[in-house]
């Protein structure tokens, strides 16, 4: 009788996965899942195992069991690095960022050359908001790997998002070389060209990615973006409209679609995608939220929450949803059920303080100052440097004749005017003011002010005003710092104030634009919420705004936007002048004062922080 020799542990495994590997290169992944199952009923305890059976059903989504199965294999074999760098990106699936970030760090520390563990944490941070991080971690990847393409685009992205674009281009042009059909790396690179204003470029560069991925709705949006920056509007509509024909949930394209359709003068038009796509996909919660949140914007108050009560109704859980139904009644002078509602929100998400501010706004406009001010209070425990908060802070110390009032809103003090000198290479202030006008018009391409900005009758110019190369911007950007130098070293220190607990020798300009006003145009009342230290510099100015008696088209300080009463009035009006620039803290309430001229006002506005500012590429709140 003959005996036949079984083959060990290491040998059963390894034909295991070989058999497994042959049916996953052929497309057969149920038949390798169940050539893994039944290898591991034989070795429960076999890694390799457990690794490649946790892959193939993370492939197919199964992400909790992909993670246990993960996990085994980790506790296993706690040096193997390749397992920790598997379970890190599960972990990150699963939304896990800190449980991911460790195990790839773990990874990293077992087998120090290891660029595609280097990479995965490089997006984990990314996803953290640890951007400096991120950057280092892929660049240690490229480091390793000189032809890693993806680590290579993931770095354009980063750079981006700072603002170095001549830098990005660079790496986003190396990672093209090693691959030329990602379509990635082309859609990151028009990204990039639009950025740098190269829009024929960035045009020809997208369209190669939409060659690769012809119904890609990001792409499609981009392609929008950029034609809308080059006055293309119709086309810029027409891919707008295919990105939402593709993804009718994609917001960033409705958002998009609907200022521009705005801007071009065709507001009943401005909310038609949103109603499009609820009648394609139904009333989802996202789609009710962003029509309800631009209704709330267009005062159309009661249409918004029918909206916001069907979204709340579908998505109770949704404390975005809540917070709008919350506004959308307030605005209607609802004020005891917009209370409620938004004192539940604060209970259930203390640390979401726009719930706070929301409230407040309430109890103000309900006559409640000692309340606003205590929820008020609690939110700047949580957020100190919050300037809508603070703001709101001060109404209700206003209402309430609180003696804290006058050292946070010391208008004398705090609000300050200089003269800002021409830069070399022209003969005077009013030559350079001239040129620097003439660059600052021909970015004002719109004809009708953003729907979501406090500019009524004029046009705001799109993106980051300091960002375009002419002589005469890049000119009083730097004649501007001088002055904003100065501003600062001139404050007092005060670790406990607000404003002045924040002073730095190092700042950064976080946003800038430039405003344009027509006769009978303004500024509503309004605090900046990205900002340290807010600005107006007068680049251009009608005689009578200049030159008059009265106080048109002045900037007043000290009146809000919630109309509290006899006491809710400016209380400090400062005439413009060409040349001058008024700096005041960003939690100041600030509007400006209609003025009736065939000629143009034009001013150039930006916001201060302290340090380096981290993001500019958000739309400000201003």
């Amino acid at each position: 009788m003959s005996t036949q020799i079984q083959p060990d542990s290491t040998q059963r495994v390894a034909k295991s996965l070989a058999e497994a590997d042959q049916f996953r290169r052929v497309g057969k992944m149920a038949d390798a899942e169940r050539v893994c199952r039944a290898a591991l009923a034989i070795d429960p305890d076999s890694p390799q195992l457990l690794n490649y059976l946790g892959l193939l059903v993370r492939g197919r989504g199964q992400l909790d069991e992909a993670a246990a199965l993960l996990g085994r294999a980790v506790n296993l074999a706690p040096r193997e690095a390749a397992l920790h760098n598997n379970y890190g990106t599960t972990q990150r699936r699963l939304g896990n960022l800190a449980g991911a970030e460790l195990a790839l760090r773990t990874a990293i520390a077992l087998q120090g050359t290891y660029p595609e563990a280097y990479f995965n944490l490089g997006i984990v941070m990314r996803e953290l908001g640890i951007f400096q991080e991120a950057l280092a971690a892929q660049r240690r990847a490229v480091l390793q790997k000189p032809d890693y393409a993806e680590a290579l685009i993931e770095i354009c992205m980063l750079l981006h998002r700072e603002d170095k674009d001549v830098e990005a281009l660079k790496t986003i042009d190396t990672a093209l070389t090693f691959a030329p059909k990602s379509f990635d790396a082309h859609y990151y690179r028009g990204t990039v060209l639009t950025a740098l204003d190269r829009f024929d470029e960035a045009v020809e560069e997208t369209n190669i990615a939409l060659s690769l991925r012809p119904n890609d709705a990001r792409a499609l949006h981009a392609l929008g973006n950029t034609l809308a920056r080059m006055r293309r509007d119709e086309d810029a509509i027409a891919q707008y409209r295919k990105a939402l024909d593709v993804n009718p949930s994609f917001m960033e394209a409705h958002r998009d679609y609907s200022a521009l359709i705005w801007q071009m003068g065709r507001r009943d038009e401005s909310l038609k995608s949103y109603t499009d796509a609820r009648t394609r996909i139904g009333d989802t919660p996202d789609l009710l939220l962003a029509e309800a949140d631009r209704r709330i914007l267009f005062g159309e108050n009661e249409t918004a929450e029918k909206l916001l009560r069907n979204g709340h109704q579908k998505a109770p859980e949704r404390t975005d949803i809540a917070n709008s139904l919350a506004r959308a009644l307030t605005a209607q002078k609802k004020y005891d059920e917009a209370v409620a509602l938004l004192g539940e929100l604060v209970k259930r998400a203390p640390r979401e303080i726009y719930n706070h501010r929301d409230m407040a706004i309430a109890l103000l406009q309900m006559g409640e100052p000692r309340e606003a001010a205590r929820v008020l209070e609690e939110a700047l425990t949580i957020a100190p440097h919050d300037q809508v908060n603070l703001a709101y802070l001060t109404l209700a110390y206003r209402e309430l004749g609180d003696s804290r009032l006058n050292d946070l809103v010391d208008l004398e003090k705090f609000v300050r005017v200089y003269d800002i000198a021409a830069p070399s290479g022209f003969s005077d202030v009013a030559a350079f003011n001239n040129a620097l006008g003439e660059d600052l018009m021909n970015l004002h391409t719109r004809n009708v002010e953003p729907f979501d900005q406090t500019l009524r009758g004029g046009t705001q110019t799109p993106g980051y005003l300091f960002h375009r190369p002419t002589r005469t911007i890049g000119g009083v950007r730097d004649q501007i710092r001088a002055a904003v130098a100065d501003y600062v070293k001139n404050l007092p220190d005060d670790p406990n104030h607000p404003l002045l607990g924040r002073k730095e020798e190092t700042f950064d300009y976080a946003t800038a634009w430039s405003c344009r006003l027509r006769s009978s145009g303004y500024h509503t009342n309004h605090v900046h919420a990205r900002g340290w230290i807010s600005s107006a510099y007068y680049v251009s100015l009608p005689d009578v705004v200049s030159e008059g008696s009265g106080e048109q088209g002045w900037i007043k300080f000290g009146e809000s936007n919630i109309g509290l009463g006899e006491r809710d009035r400016a209380e400090r009006i400062v005439k413009p002048g060409v040349g001058k620039l008024v700096l005041f803290p960003s939690y100041f309430w600030h509007g400006t004062v209609p003025f009736t001229s065939d000629d143009m006002r034009l001013t150039i506005a930006f916001d201060v922080t302290p340090g380096t500012a981290q993001d500019r590429k958000a739309s400000s709140s201003y």
